[in-house]
């Protein structure tokens, strides 16, 4: 199973660009599960994961963290960061 855990907070610019992005690919990203995370909401999470700044994207393969990018990325990239196990 993949999915993409994103960490992001209410006040952040950056964060509802990339948001408004990750919505805009769900249909292309069928079968990887997108969930957001606020991260003034889910404080207690947002530690346990070591969020240091938003916005954050967690990549999962099978419960596994592959990868973690903080800051900004554009649509191409997050079709890359899941593309890049399917190969």
């Amino acid at each position: 199973m993949k999915k993409i855990e994103f960490f992001t907070a209410r006040y952040c610019g950056k964060c509802r660009a990339l948001k408004r992005r990750l919505i805009d690919l769900k249909d292309s990203l069928t079968d990887v599960e997108i969930v957001f995370r606020d991260i003034d909401i889910e404080r207690d999470l947002a530690k346990m994961q070591k969020i240091d700044g938003v916005p954050t994207l967690i990549y999962y393969l099978d419960s596994e963290e592959i990868r973690r990018i903080s800051g900004s990325i554009y649509e191409e990239d997050i079709l890359k960061l899941v593309d890049k196990e399917i190969s």
